[in-house]
């Protein structure tokens, strides 16, 4: 937009010098002049390169004229050529304001910042010898933008001031930068007086004033940046592309979809051409909401880029829609498009989401072949998608060979260690992180409590507890949920209360946990009565409550409640059993000794029972001493795993315990043919105990 006002200015302005210019050069003619120029408008060929464009005016004699220099100007910025523009700048033997401003704009425009800050200070020098060029306000918008670009303030505060002093401040164009100018610098304040002050305001200014508001988090600012936009529509301020793309980011959750389709029906209304980077605007908008059904249709009727295709998939994969998501990465592979990094983020993420790690891989060794360096962000999505697929090894080479590390890839390896039951790995490496002096967010925090879960480490646990405390995180949700976790498997059951009531979000992971406590700590009549309050309270109950539930029904025996709980999963609840929940029914009528009904359950199930069904089958035929059915269920798990010793052990003590001494003998000597080996116990041990009154200590208030 710069370059293109700067050659209006170019024609506008030389053309008044052309006349003096052709007396001057002596054998060169008019239409040579513009001929060259023409050369130059015809664009990127061999021929019509600036330099052999500049050469030939040389030597014809043509450099005298400003118009054609300006022209030789605007075409090596094009290029860009910053240092030959210079050059010729410095040879001309005669400048206007046109020659002065594009250079200016062309070095600001190309990062030149220092440079461009020098010219203007030679203009200025000029000025006050008597020259009459003096900086308009498309010079010093220029330079204003050039600092906005740079994200600096004091050189922008200065040409805020110029601008002032020179009588631009209330043109259109200036005040639009100088409101980007402290939007992109951060300064929200200075951004709206700037705002406020100007006289006549653009669609630019205000769509500059809603992007600073919406580029901040306070939900303040993006009420603002809502009134914003209908006040501008109130005053029949056209909002373009650029500004229903801004206002779309502030829609990124499920809730806010209605108010997202509002502004998509505003701009249809209004007529707006939907261009790639709206609708990539559109798609990304609803694919935080939710919306997939409405990014499905979006998606058939636009014009694709690269950046749109990027946001599809981004969709797509967010909302789970996982292999639409891969169908659109062929998509864009067999177009030829050239894509970058994030979209392999992404797909890493939905092999993440699947657990393919072929997939994984796959995507990594696409990755190491099309860019030359992988970027941090996409490393770190590399050793959570192997981290998911559960191999270690290639997280921590990911890890080790990752150059630039940040608390996410620290993160990322240790929720690894935390995720596949590494405990003592994961707290070694959060000792190293507190070594080299790393934060400690929320997420690395959780973690840590989730490993020590894993091992029933109180004493690890409490100095995390206190290190949440310290941090100021200990209300932070999820850091409840797993405090609640960590304590209700460590059997301290009225301290993971105790927080449970101080919470002010109890979401369905805090339920369980404590169902769960209650279950395994011989609480079953406080698990029931916690399910029913559960509801009470509108929170609805997942699989794994069922299984909390069922295993305190089946602990009290009452088989009866136990069978409406497990009906009321698919009839009430729509959750589709799973293989624990089928496990928890047959050790409910085992454990009641009622073998027939287990058996039918097992026979009525709708998938084959795994090893996990037939070893509660088995557990419970040694306690009622059933030997025949205890031989079925043994012979189901060794056809499973016929490695495993456990049925030998088991049938043997059945048989021991109804005196059958010679069928006890056999089976250990099939143990010992076999040459079967009883895995090796192990147990954690802690000779610290917690009160509640170790919890007061931690200065968390509870109620």
């Amino acid at each position: 937009m710069l370059m293109h006002s700067s050659a209006s200015l170019a024609l506008r302005e030389g053309n008044t010098t052309q006349t003096g210019a052709r007396g001057a050069c002596g054998r060169c003619q008019a239409p040579m002049h513009d001929h060259l120029a023409a050369l130059l408008r015809g664009g990127g060929g061999g021929a019509h390169h600036p330099r052999l464009v500049h050469g030939a005016a040389v030597k014809l004699g043509c450099i005298a004229s400003t118009f054609l220099c300006n022209r030789l100007l605007l075409a090596y910025l094009r290029r860009p050529l910053l240092a030959d523009a210079r050059a010729l700048f410095d040879e001309m033997p005669r400048r206007n304001l046109a020659s002065w401003s594009i250079l200016i704009s062309g070095s600001a425009r190309l990062g030149a910042l220092a440079g461009a800050f020098v010219l203007l200070s030679d203009m200025l020098r000029g000025a006050g010898r008597g020259s009459c060029d003096r900086p308009d306000s498309f010079t010093l918008g220029a330079l204003a933008a050039g600092c906005a670009r740079a994200k600096d303030i004091v050189a922008g505060a200065q040409m805020h001031a110029c601008a002032v002093k020179f009588g631009v401040d209330e043109d259109e164009s200036v005040a639009g930068v100088l409101v980007d100018l402290y939007a992109k610098c951060g300064r929200v304040d200075l951004s709206w007086r700037a705002f406020a002050l100007a006289p006549q305001r653009s669609v630019v200014s205000w769509t500059s004033m809603m992007a600073c508001l919406v580029s901040h988090g306070c939900s303040g600012y993006h009420e603002a940046a809502i009134g914003l936009f209908k006040r501008m529509l109130a005053l029949k301020v056209w909002p373009t592309n650029a500004t229903f793309s801004c206002i779309l980011k502030l829609f990124d959750m499920p809730e806010l979809l209605p108010a997202g389709l509002q502004v998509h029906g505003c701009l249809v209304k209004m007529g707006t051409e939907i261009d790639p980077a709206l609708g990539s605007a559109l798609m990304t908008m609803y694919g935080r909401c939710g919306g997939v059904d409405e990014v499905a249709r979006l998606a058939s009727r636009i014009t694709h880029d690269v950046f749109s295709r990027t946001s599809l998939l981004a969709a797509y994969a967010r909302n789970g829609y996982n292999m639409e998501a891969v169908m659109v990465f062929r998509e864009m592979v067999m177009e030829n498009l050239a894509m970058d990094q994030s979209v392999i983020t992404s797909l890493l993420q939905i092999c993440s989401s699947l657990g393919q790690l072929r997939m994984a891989k796959e995507v990594h060794c696409y990755a190491l072949r099309t860019f030359f360096k992988l970027d941090t962000l996409l490393l770190n999505a590399t050793i959570t998608a192997y981290s998911r697929c559960g191999d270690i090894t290639s997280a921590e080479n990911v890890f080790n060979l990752l150059q630039n590390k940040d608390i996410i890839s620290w993160t990322a390896l240790l929720s690894c260690y935390a995720q596949n039951a590494l405990s003592q790995e994961a707290l070694m490496l959060f000792m190293e992180m507190l070594q080299r002096g790393l934060e400690s967010p929320v997420f690395c925090i959780t973690s840590v409590l989730r490993a020590c879960s894993t091992t029933t480490d109180l004493t690890a646990g409490l100095q995390i507890h206190s290190r949440s405390v310290k941090l100021g995180i200990d209300n932070d949700n999820s850091v409840e949920n797993a405090l609640v976790t960590l304590y209700a498997k460590c059997g301290c059951v009225r301290v993971a209360l105790k927080i449970f009531n101080s919470m002010r979000n109890r979401g369905i992971i805090s339920w369980n946990a404590l169902i769960t406590s209650f279950s395994q700590h011989g609480n079953e009549v406080a698990a029931v009565q916690l399910f029913d309050l559960m509801q009470e309270e509108g929170v609805c109950p997942d699989d794994y409550t069922f299984v909390g539930l069922l295993t305190s029904c089946s602990r009290m025996g009452l088989v009866a409640e136990g069978c409406k709980y497990f009906k009321q999963m698919t009839a009430k609840f729509n959750l589709v059993p799973k293989m624990e929940h089928y496990t928890c029914m047959v050790d409910l009528f085992g454990r009641a000794g009622r073998f027939f009904d287990a058996m039918d359950f097992i026979d009525s199930m709708p998938c084959q029972p795994d090893r996990l069904v037939w070893e509660a089958l088995l557990a419970s035929c040694r306690v009622h001493g059933n030997v025949q059915l205890g031989r079925l269920a043994a012979k189901k798990i060794l056809e499973i795993r016929p490695e495993d010793p456990s049925p030998y052990i088991i049938l043997s003590s059945i048989h021991a315990s109804v005196d059958m001494w010679d069928e006890k003998a056999w089976d250990r000597t099939v143990f010992d043919t076999q040459r079967a080996r009883k895995d090796t116990g192990s147990s954690w041990s802690n000779a610290h105990e917690i009160s509640v009154s170790t919890y007061d200590t931690l200065q968390v208030g509870v109620t």
